[in-house]
Formats: C-alpha cells, structure tokens, sequence
C-alpha cells in the first residue's frame, strides 16, 4: 500500500491506495444491455483468473441516473471513489460492450503523471437527414474530439476523421462511456474547481457542453492530457433507424434469396 490519497480540498494524504486497483462505475437507469452484462461477468471472471488485482473483492458502484442529468450521478461517483483506497476510477456505460481484458489494457497504457486519463475506442450516432419516414439517417461517429477553437473561446469539439489502429492518441476530448481516470487528476480538479467535475458548462449564449466534454474541457484548463486506446475496442448499443439506403453498404453480409450468408456460406436454419 501507498499513500496516494489526499483531502480534494487540501491535497493532505487522508488514506492508504493500493496501485493499480480500479474501481469500478456506471450510471443505470434500472436496465442495462444484455452486451453490457455479459462482457461485466467476462471481466469480473478475468480478473479473479488473475487473483483479482484489479478489483479484489470489490464491487462495481452502481449510481442510479437518467440521461437527461448524468453530471449528478458522475460526480457522486468520483466523490465516492475519492473516499475509497482504488487508485482508477472507470467508468463503464451500461449500454458498452468490451473484452475481459479491458481494465487490464487501459491501465498498462495509462500512467499517473503523463496518461491520467484514457479511454477506450467508443462510437456514438450521429443523426444525418431526415429520412422522410419520421426518423433520421445516421452514421456512427468516434467519440475522439478535437478543438478546433483557439483558448479562451467557446469550444467546438469535432470528431477526429482518421482512426490510427492499435495505437494510443492524445485528444482534447472524449466521452465517458469507457473511460479510465486516475485519481491524482480528480484531485486536481477538486482544489481548482471544487467537487464539481461533471458539472456541465454552459456558454454565454445559451450553448451547452455534456457532462463528458465539460469534464474534459476542466483536464485542459489544467493541463491534463487525454487519450484514447484505439485497439481498446468496444461496442454501443443504439437504437436507430435503417432503410433500403442502407442495404448496399452492408454487402460483405449480404444474404442472397434463399436465406444462405454469402460471405460465409452457412445454411439456413431448418424449416419448422
């Protein structure tokens, strides 16, 4: 054990934190997805495989919370780990499906002073145009953003177009669906912000940054850095819509008319 621990307020070393221990967050809604769940079990089952030195015996903070405030619940989440002995804090969305080994991945990469904060490779949907059926076409979108506005500026965080594999990259944002937070950065952001990590920002014009960006916009006041892992990989699950205009570009699993895959030419299954 080592004393890592410090007052948010004061930064005085308050409680032993063993390196390397991750503790373990997410916002619920009462539901979560089966993907979720069962990539959770996965995790937990490696990590005992390993003797448990990510969690020991541990559990995962369950915060209660909805979308339409989530900066509550995160910064309840953050308070509470700040309280704990872990030394990460990873917040895992409920909506995420990962690999057993992600927690392990994210830590080998990340490093108290220089990678205090990394993420995994995330996607979000991004609604496009109508689609003249009362929905929107949409496109998935990676959650690794840069500002493309000078400091002191409102920001305009943009989703980075090219997706480097398997390797680590700095960004001025991302989003919290997987995200790995060393607890050296929470307190700095405590004794310059106070508890008010997530808290969302607003403009003066009326604009408002989420709980993640405004998060990340409060690392780079400090200098924080932020990265993200992209051979850390993970799904999302949405619900959107899609259409004939969408078939075409699905043509590596096409399914031909007598109900045989294709690419793979597996069968049907057996009439009933």
């Amino acid at each position: 054990m080592e004393q890592l621990g410090s007052d948010p307020g004061t930064g005085t070393a308050t409680h032993d934190v063993a390196r390397g221990t991750v503790q373990i967050a997410y916002v619920h809604a009462h539901q979560v997805s089966h993907s979720w769940h069962r990539s959770m079990v996965a995790l937990r089952a490696h990590d005992r495989s390993t003797g448990g030195r990510r969690f020991g015996a541990a559990g995962p903070d369950m915060l209660r919370g909805c979308t339409g405030d989530l900066s509550t619940p995160r910064n309840e989440g953050a308070a509470r780990f700040l309280a704990g002995s872990a030394e990460w804090l990873w917040w895992i969305d409920t909506d995420m499906g990962f690999t057993p080994d992600t927690v392990d991945r994210l830590v080998a990469a990340a490093d108290p002073d220089l990678r205090p904060v990394v993420g995994g490779l995330c996607f979000s949907v991004r609604e496009l145009e109508p689609d003249g059926f009362g929905g929107h076409r949409v496109m998935p979108m990676p959650t690794i953003f840069d500002n493309r506005e000078p400091p002191g500026v409102w920001p305009f965080y943009e989703p980075r177009p090219d997706i480097p594999p398997d390797t680590l990259v700095r960004c001025d944002a991302t989003g919290a669906a997987c995200l790995l937070i060393h607890r050296g950065a929470l307190e700095r952001m405590a004794a310059r912000f106070g508890p008010t990590w997530f808290d969302t920002v607003h403009s003066g014009t009326g604009a408002t940054l989420g709980e993640d960006l405004s998060f990340c916009r409060r690392l780079g006041e400090l200098g924080i850095p932020v990265y993200v892992h992209t051979g850390v990989r993970t799904t999302h699950h949405k619900d959107v819509w899609v259409g004939v205009e969408d078939y075409p570009r699905q043509e590596s699993h096409h399914v031909d008319h007598r109900g045989t895959r294709a690419d793979q030419g597996v069968p049907p299954p057996p009439a009933r």
